[in-house]
């Protein structure tokens, strides 16, 4: 049977874009505030790989629209075996105001 893992969002980031070279490839590390019906804030880990030049427009407040796949990330801490869940963005558009114009980016891979 085929699988799919696919995700899109829109939300606030809730804080500036983070970037970090892993091998040879650069990574823009931020999270997003996704609000529910009820007005509950969830909170979703977004890893942009080869960001180019936008990480500068990813600042904390920014409304913004990412797709892409669901992953798991392992890792030890203390000793202990943790994970946390992270959207590999394949897709990014900046939604903006009357004074900002939406602009969309594809995540090269």
């Amino acid at each position: 049977m085929a699988s799919l893992n696919s995700c899109a969002f829109t939300g606030n980031l809730t804080r500036d874009a983070e970037t970090k070279t892993v091998g040879e490839n650069e990574v823009a590390s931020f999270a997003i505030a996704v609000n529910d019906r009820k007005g509950e804030a969830t909170f979703i880990n977004c890893d942009l790989w080869r960001p180019g030049g936008v990480t500068e427009y990813l600042t904390r407040g920014k409304s913004v629209g990412v797709s892409g796949e669901l992953k798991c990330r392992k890792y030890k801490k203390d000793g202990q075996d943790r994970e946390f869940w992270c959207l590999e963005v394949r897709s990014l558009t900046l939604l903006g105001g009357v004074k900002e114009r939406a602009e969309e980016f594809e995540s090269a891979f």
